[in-house]
């Protein structure tokens, strides 16, 4: 029976790529992303493997838009199943102190506001379905920072902590939560932290961070599927998909 999947940041990536492999087994799927010329073509594209979509634009971190986009969502398939709450955007890599107000608040604003939001907004559907499933995409820099990257990584701190939240307090309503923590991914969210690359800043990055595979967006959204069927035993829990990279 095909169940009804809720995914941000959908229109690229990795959001993409999990709403293509759910398209190819039937699955209905709504479809939100602020990038709307993208976020059609993945419903287009989900839509010619046979699934049932629909498309809303909407600015994750703009409440009204996420009452929205979850409406919407509930008026087309009557239910939410599952949330991929994957919607996030790096900034360039600075030292903390370089950073401004503007731009931490703009990342926090999507990556944890935005995260909230939805979570707040898709709660009460599953309770009233008698449960669900949120998958949040989290980060390795949710267990250990990169260098120069401090203010993202408190931001995937903050979701990995929502995280055991929803499996600590939502359990007993059949709703289960779990994080997926890639590290290097081979996707366009890390090219606006790039503008400010240098031989310092890879030196940093490269000191703080373990050896790991880079993976695809495609290898990445099967974690994300899998953890999606076996969220009652990874509840609350961060899968590390981080590519070989261990964290002390």
């Amino acid at each position: 029976m095909s169940k009804v999947y809720l995914i941000t940041g959908a229109a690229t990536g990795l959001g993409r790529a999990v709403a293509l492999k759910l398209a190819e087994q039937g699955h209905r799927l709504s479809l939100v992303d602020y990038n709307e010329k993208d976020g059609q073509a993945t419903a287009e594209g989900a839509k010619k493997l046979g699934a049932e979509v629909i498309f809303v634009k909407a600015d994750v971190s703009n409440e009204e838009d996420v009452k929205n986009y979850v409406a919407q969502t509930v008026k087309a398939f009557g239910t939410i199943d599952y949330f991929h709450n994957n919607a996030g955007i790096m900034i360039p890599f600075r030292l903390l102190h370089e950073y401004s107000s503007e731009e931490y608040d703009r990342l926090m604003n999507i990556n944890v506001k935005g995260a909230f939001l939805g979570i707040k907004y898709v709660i009460p559907v599953m309770i009233e379905n008698n449960g669900g499933t949120i998958i949040n995409t989290v980060s390795s820099n949710s267990f250990k920072p990169t260098a120069f990257n401090g203010v993202y990584a408190a931001s995937k701190h903050a979701l990995a902590g929502l995280t055991k939240s929803i499996g600590q307090d939502y359990q007993d309503l059949n709703i289960f939560a779990v994080g997926v923590a890639p590290n290097t991914m081979q996707t366009n969210i890390s090219a606006a932290a790039s503008t400010t690359y240098t031989e310092v800043i890879g030196a940093g990055i490269a000191a703080s961070t373990g050896p790991n595979i880079p993976a695809t967006a495609e290898e990445i959204a099967d974690v994300v599927i899998f953890a999606m069927n076996r969220a009652k035993t990874l509840n609350g829990s961060t899968v590390n998909c981080a590519g070989g990279q261990i964290y002390n």
